[in-house]
């Protein structure tokens, strides 16, 4: 019960009340007070009526004058320069309605020497701005005081990095309270010249480059320096950042990011993450409009197959915290799709949508059927598949029933249900494939391309048409199987770092690029609803990326040097593989879907007719666990894969990073 009493807090009704009549008592006193601090005999009546009234009344007015002037816009514990400007408007207005009134208004009721004059107006701007502006400051500065005392006892002393106007937002949110128990003791900025200022009293202590002494005079003067905060800004400056988050891993010190609220007043919570390479991506980041997107998925009901992995499990909590109605995640690992459950839990939101999961195995037809029916969604994300180069090389036949059967079963069970889109997740390995994973990907775009163009009839009747579409993606940062988390492991493991080879280059993007991606294929794709080619979309990612540039740039941000305290190896190509990736084949016409930083391609697939025949005689080879034949059939179907029929050894922990990620 005692706790429930210090948690109680004035419902908002009264504390606006508290704040008005504040405001309306201050006016009062602030009138009375010029006139008794002019130095001159008080004014006995202003117009017949005894200045005590008129003051009354004029306080009044002026709360009109306040509400205009959005001084109750925002609560006193988040007073700022706005509200104090607010402030100085609103009285500075008063003043004016005043000084109108003494000086013309007045005379032509009265006789002699004006009623207030110029020196009691003066009097009476100043005492009402220090009168309506003191106590708001005041107040925020309590409030300040008492978080970094009760509330946080023992608060993380800290440094933000980044220039004086940068770190300016993130000292804002540690004082609001809404960054945790931290204390900024020091700013460290990359310009020599802001050395020695401060920014809400917190004095930049140096420049970047001498992070270790500044670590080490702040230890002698008993300040053990804890966290490193980036300022959001300050992340764009890539080459600076990985000098800077190197130097602090090299003291022990962790780097953290802020994301600030952008509420007015930080209403909302900020969240500290450690920054990581997606946030020192070396392109900008390609942003997608949410707001068509969340208007989209709100009140849909979506599947994600293998969505206990990197990218489904992102795409599912993606769709529950834009508003889903519900969100069905398949995979055939009960250990991921518990993971996922738990951490859809634990981030669950108001507002976001429930995750429940099933298990399944996408070569299940007959489950993957049912489950789709009794599900009846509006959207299915194919993100299950088998997605690593070396492995799939191996077994073919495996790769066939997982990427290509395993397609054919969820896209038939996504129409069968009625969903009014599909979306396949592939792979830019499938564009021209020359791996048995670019090629049974290529097939799975086949054959849910020749699907789209075909009208949909069941039992003689038509249905909500199901739209298909296929996305291509690069590499995925931080996702299992990608090259950044196989590095990431040999430097923690203190090297070497293995590169298949220094001229190997690829695309990347971010899990929020992917999903946001997937999100506005699927929009595109159901709001178009005639039948026709299908199209492919890519995200535009810019220029791609040599692996041996990232391995460096990796080692550096773990606070050593390439070749000195890491070595990087070089283990040459490995079967499947190519020395870089290409988007879209010369045969696939590109054109514009009006969404910045998304390519769009018309797909190029055979008749239906034409596919089934050679799918039917495949998956009979993969069945059986033919390798020889179905990589036969493979290379009728995808002429350009031309990998030689032969096992390849499982790789070593001296072999190459992982090639691909679909």
């Amino acid at each position: 019960m005692a706790a429930g009493l210090r948690n109680w807090t004035f419902p908002p009704q009264i504390k606006q009340f508290a704040v008005i009549s504040h405001d309306y008592a201050a006016t009062v006193a602030a009138l009375l007070l010029a006139v008794l601090l002019r130095g001159e005999p008080p004014v006995r009546s202003i117009l017949g009526m005894n200045p005590f009234v008129f003051a009354l009344g004029f306080a009044a007015f002026a709360l009109f004058i306040y509400g205009l002037c959005s001084l109750y816009a925002s609560r006193w514990r988040f007073a700022s320069l706005f509200d104090l400007f607010g402030i100085f408007k609103a009285v500075s207005i008063l003043a004016t309605i005043l000084l109108f009134a003494d000086y013309v208004i007045s005379p032509r009721f009265t006789e002699g020497p004006k009623l207030l004059g110029g020196r009691t107006l003066a009097i009476y701007w100043c005492v009402q701005i220090l009168l309506l502006g003191g106590p708001r400051v005041a107040y925020r500065a309590y409030q300040s005081w008492k978080r970094q005392t009760a509330l946080n006892r023992d608060p993380l002393a800290a440094l933000v990095i980044g220039r004086a106007s940068d770190a300016d937002s993130v000292i804002r949110a540690v004082e609001a309270g809404i960054a945790g128990p931290i204390r900024v003791f020091g700013i460290v900025s990359p310009i020599i010249q802001e050395a020695g200022q401060a920014v809400r009293g917190v004095p930049v202590w140096g420049t970047t480059e001498q992070i270790e002494t500044i670590v080490r005079d702040a230890a002698e003067r008993g300040i053990t320096i804890q966290r490193a905060i980036i300022a959001p800004e300050a992340l764009h400056a890539t080459p600076l950042m990985e000098a800077v988050i190197g130097a602090f891993r090299r003291v022990g010190i962790p780097t953290i990011r802020l994301d600030v609220a952008q509420s007015v007043g930080f209403a909302q919570p900020a969240r500290l993450h450690s920054v990581i390479d997606d946030d020192l991506l070396i392109r900008p980041l390609v942003d997608v409009d949410e707001a068509p997107l969340k208007a989209f998925v709100r009140r849909k009901r979506v599947v994600v197959t293998g969505g206990g992995g990197s990218i489904g499990s992102e795409l599912a909590l993606r769709s529950a915290q834009f508003g889903a109605e519900s969100v069905l995640v398949l995979d055939s690992s009960e250990a991921a799709l518990h993971a996922i459950l738990d951490r859809a839990a634990l981030e669950k939101r108001a507002g976001d949508g429930p995750v429940e999961g099933r298990l399944c195995d996408i070569r299940d037809r007959s489950r993957l059927m049912t489950l789709l029916s009794e599900f009846a969604p509006d959207v299915v994300f194919h993100a299950a598949a088998l997605k690593h180069v070396p492995h799939l090389e191996r077994e073919v036949s495996d790769a066939v029933r997982t990427n290509v059967l395993g397609t054919v079963n969820t896209a038939d069970a996504a129409i069968a249900a009625g969903a009014s889109a599909l979306v396949l997740i592939s792979t830019d390995k499938a564009t021209e494939p020359v791996s048995i994973l670019g090629a049974t990907k290529r097939l799975a775009e086949m054959y849910v391309q020749a699907l789209d163009a075909l009208p949909q009839v069941f039992d003689g009747t038509a249905r909500t048409r199901t739209r298909l579409v296929a996305v291509r993606f690069g590499n995925v940062l931080g996702t299992a199987g990608s090259v950044v988390p196989r590095f990431r492991a040999q430097i923690e493991a203190g090297g070497p770092v293995t590169v298949t080879d220094p001229a190997m280059v690829r695309y990347f993007m971010t899990k929020r690029e992917a999903t946001d991606l997937l999100w506005t294929a699927a929009r595109i794709t159901a709001e178009t609803t005639s039948a026709g080619h299908s199209a492919i979309l890519v995200l535009n990612m810019g220029q791609p990326v040599r692996i041996d540039d990232l391995a460096q740039r990796m080692i550096r941000l773990a606070g050593f040097e390439p070749g000195k305290g890491i070595d990087i190896i070089y283990s040459g190509r490995r079967p499947g593989e190519r020395m870089s990736e290409i988007l879209f084949e010369e045969h696939e016409p590109q054109f514009d879907i009006g969404i910045r930083g998304i390519v769009a391609a018309e797909a190029q697939a055979p008749a239906l007719a034409r596919l089934q025949p050679a799918l039917a005689r495949l998956e009979a080879a993969a069945l059986a666990g033919d390798d020889a034949g179905a990589r036969e059939i493979i290379a009728e179907l995808v002429p350009n894969i031309r990998v030689p029929a032969r096992i390849i050894p499982l790789r070593t922990a001296a072999s190459g990073a992982s090639g691909n990620k679909a």
